[in-house]
């Protein structure tokens, strides 16, 4: 993004600064500024009209990352409902963000309807818009290794006489067509999503896996597609990953890791995707000297990081809004303050910007019943503290070179 963008999409009342405001951040003034503290969390609900600009010089998260030459940026989704049809969603986006990721409309579900047919509406309205707002793109994801999560062709997919020769025609095929039709559009591909079971840190049971024999396989296969068809794209091994991630689940994506590098795959960077589980005490009881220890691993592999799907599930904070904000914040600045430590992190991105269509609405749901603040942005479109605590972590982090 470059200039300064016009400040359209949200409210900051004149007489408190950010830092004032995150000052604040524990006080009920701060609740009547922030707003939108019972509002519901369906995404049904039409979105209140546009707020008045806030005043001038105030920078925004676009601009203090890029001042440190990262970038930060949010998932957006097209679709009945969504954040891409919600102009006022697109207006911080605008103001925000300097790079942003397809949240489903690049997955296997949305594209591959069938096993001879693609669909790129979603993606190509999604990567037109990054391009004519100068934002840059992350792509999501080229497969997800979670069986799950495979388009229900596969249930009944006849893999024929040689299945190993089919499944990768059928792999490389599907990321050779979707990463050229997003050549020089897209400059970060989470190439492989979740191969490892966060449970026992085992490689997962797909379809690719079985008919090819293992899941080092399919990553070899999908990691040198990807770089054969994109040769100066950023190639990312995205899990579902934070400070909380347990020893077992660990281990295993650092062996992951360890062992496309020993094979020689083509890999560029560990995609920490950063639901961060707001517990109660010392954060959730989190063991940072393990996280440091894995990450110091992954970096010493020369492999850069990227938090893809920052967000903070706040299902067991307390119910007043001043409070919870207040605690979500402090995860915010704690977890962000670890993570900047590491130069090989440069792109920082949210999982949505505004409560009411946040995934974690409908994932592990508050027992009280109210709506979770898990984003940067209330749904009045006004940013929270968590907000103010993603800010002053770029302006306390090192210039990246």
């Amino acid at each position: 993004m470059t200039g300064a963008p016009m400040r359209t999409g949200r409210n900051i009342m004149p007489q408190w600064s950010r830092r004032e405001m995150l000052a604040l951040s524990s006080g009920a003034l701060l609740t009547a500024c922030s707003g939108g503290g019972g509002s519901s969390s369906s995404v049904s609900v039409p979105p209140p009209p546009p707020p008045p600009p806030p005043p001038a010089g105030s920078p925004s998260l676009a601009e203090l990352s890029a001042g440190k030459g990262m970038r930060f940026g949010t998932a957006i989704n097209t679709g009945t409902g969504s954040t891409f049809n919600d102009n006022n969603y697109l207006n911080l986006v605008r103001e925000e963000c300097n790079v942003a990721v397809a949240e489903n409309d690049l997955k296997w579900q949305a594209i591959r309807p069938s096993p001879d047919m693609f669909t790129f509406t979603g993606g190509d309205a999604l990567v037109n818009f990054a391009q004519t707002e100068n934002i840059g793109f992350r792509g999501h994801t080229l497969l997800w290794e979670d069986e799950t999560r495979y388009p229900s062709w596969f249930d009944t997919y006849d893999f024929g006489a040689d299945p190993a020769m089919e499944a990768e025609r059928l792999l490389t095929e599907h990321i050779s067509t979707v990463g050229a039709r997003y050549q020089g559009q897209i400059d970060s591909w989470d190439v492989v999503n979740e191969a490892v079971n966060p449970g026992n840190g085992a490689y997962r049971s797909s379809p690719f896996s079985r008919n090819l024999g293992s899941m080092e396989a399919v990553l070899d296969i999908a990691f040198q597609t990807a770089r054969d068809t994109l040769p100066n794209t950023q190639l990312v091994y995205n899990d579902f990953m934070s400070w909380g991630t347990g020893n077992a689940h660990r281990d295993g994506v650092l062996t992951l890791l360890e062992g496309m590098i020993t094979r020689g795959a083509p890999i560029d960077a560990l995609g920490v995707q950063s639901h961060i589980f707001a517990g109660t005490g010392n954060f959730g009881g989190i063991d940072e000297a393990a996280w440091r220890s894995f990450l110091n691993d992954v970096t010493s592999l020369g492999l850069d990081l990227v938090i893809t799907e920052f967000d903070i599930n706040d299902q067991n904070l307390p119910a007043d809004i001043a409070t919870r904000d207040g605690l979500i914040a402090d995860y915010t600045t704690a977890y962000l303050g670890l993570m900047l430590e590491y130069s090989q992190l440069r792109d920082v991105l949210c999982w949505g910007l505004v409560h009411r269509y946040s995934w974690m609405q409908n994932f592990q749901p508050r027992s009280d019943g109210l709506q979770k603040r898990s984003t940067p942005f209330d749904d009045s479109y006004q940013p929270t503290p968590m907000y103010d605590a993603i800010a002053a972590a770029f302006e306390a982090t090192t210039a990246r070179s």
